[in-house]
C-alpha cells in the first residue's frame, strides 16, 4: 500500500475510468455538483503566463493541506482538482500557471514547504522551456532533460524532507506529439524513474492516460461518463464529449488559441480538464 495523506479519503467519481487509469474510484455523495459549481466560481480566475498567480485556498476546508504545482494543464484542471481534494476532506491550496516550468515554482515551492508542512504534493509539468530559468534549453535535448531531472529531484527534496508524500504527474499525448514525435513521452518516462529511484515515498501517476485512447493515442472525444454534462458528437452511437482543445494539447473544447501559454478561461465544463484533475486526485487514494 503507497502512503496515503491524511483524511484524504475517496470522493465520487461520476463514471468508470478504470480501463484508463490505476486504483479504485474515489467515492462522495454529490461531488459532481460541487465540481462544476467550483468550476463556474474559479474558471475566471487567470494569471498571466510568466507570473506567479496567489494560491487558490478555500475559506474554510478542514484537514491537512495537499498542493498542486502544475502548468497550463493544472491551471485548467484546477477549479476540479480543489472541489475534488475539498471533498475527500483536505485542505487543497494550488500553484499553477500557463507556460511554467518546475524551476519557474522552486523558491515558491521551499516557503510552502515550510510554512504549509503539506502531506500531500502534486508536482505536474508537461515540459515547457518558456521562462527565462529554462532558456535557452529547448526540448527535447540531453541539457534540457538534465534540467528538468535536477529541478524534479530538488522539487521532491524540499517536500519529502518535511514529511510529504510526493506524486509526480505524466501529461497526456498531444496531437502534434503523436504525429511527429516518436518519443513524446521522454519526460514522463524521467518522472517515473526519479520517483521509482526515492521508493515508497514518491509515487508517478499516469494521469495524462485518463484523457487518451487506449495505447497513449490521442483522441479528441471520450464516451461521456456517468453523470457529467454530455454534449460532443455521437461516435459508433455512443453519446462523447470533448476532451482536448482544438490545438490538440490542451483540454477547454472551444479555446483556440494554439499557443502554449496564452490559453484562457474556458467557458463552459471541460470534460478533459475534469477527468485530468480526477486522475491526479485518485492517484493519492489508489490502494486505500
Amino acid at each position: 500500500m503507497r502512503p496515503q495523506p491524511a483524511h484524504l479519503t475517496h470522493a465520487t467519481h461520476p463514471g468508470d475510468l478504470a480501463r484508463r487509469r490505476r486504483g479504485p474510484r474515489l467515492r462522495a455523495p454529490g461531488v459532481v455538483a460541487l465540481v462544476l459549481v467550483a468550476a463556474l466560481v474559479l474558471v475566471g480566475a487567470g494569471c498571466s503566463s510568466g507570473g506567479h498567480p496567489a494560491p487558490a485556498r478555500p475559506a474554510a476546508t478542514p484537514g491537512p493541506p495537499v498542493v498542486l504545482f502544475g502548468d497550463s494543464l493544472s491551471w485548467e484542471a484546477r477549479s476540479y482538482w480543489t472541489a475534488l481534494v475539498a471533498a475527500s476532506g483536505a485542505s487543497p491550496v494550488t500553484y499553477t500557471a500557463r507556460g511554467s516550468a518546475i524551476c519557474d515554482w522552486t523558491d515558491e515551492m521551499r516557503k510552502v514547504a515550510q510554512t504549509l508542512r503539506p502531506r500531500a504534493v502534486e508536482i505536474q509539468f508537461s515540459g515547457n522551456a518558456l521562462t527565462p530559468c529554462m532558456k535557452p534549453d529547448a526540448s527535447p535535448t540531453a541539457v534540457y532533460l538534465a534540467k528538468y531531472a535536477a529541478d524534479t529531484r530538488t522539487a521532491v527534496g524540499l517536500f519529502l524532507a518535511v514529511g510529504a508524500h510526493v506524486w509526480l504527474i505524466g501529461a497526456p499525448v498531444s496531437r502534434s506529439e503523436e504525429a511527429t514525435d516518436p518519443g513524446w513521452d521522454r519526460l514522463n518516462r524521467q518522472y517515473q524513474a526519479i520517483a521509482a529511484s526515492y521508493g515508497s515515498r514518491v509515487t508517478y501517476s499516469d494521469a495524462g492516460a485518463a484523457v487518451e485512447a487506449a495505447g497513449h493515442r490521442f483522441t479528441q472525444t471520450l464516451p461521456c461518463l456517468a453523470d457529467e454534462p454530455c454534449g460532443g458528437p455521437v461516435v459508433d452511437g455512443i453519446g462523447t464529449n470533448i476532451v482536448r482543445a482544438p490545438d490538440g494539447a490542451h483540454f477547454c473544447p472551444v479555446e483556440k488559441d494554439a499557443a502554449i501559454g496564452s490559453i484562457g478561461p474556458c467557458p463552459m465544463y471541460s470534460s478533459g480538464a475534469y477527468r485530468f484533475a480526477f486522475a491526479m486526485v485518485s492517484a493519492m487514494t489508489a490502494g486505500a
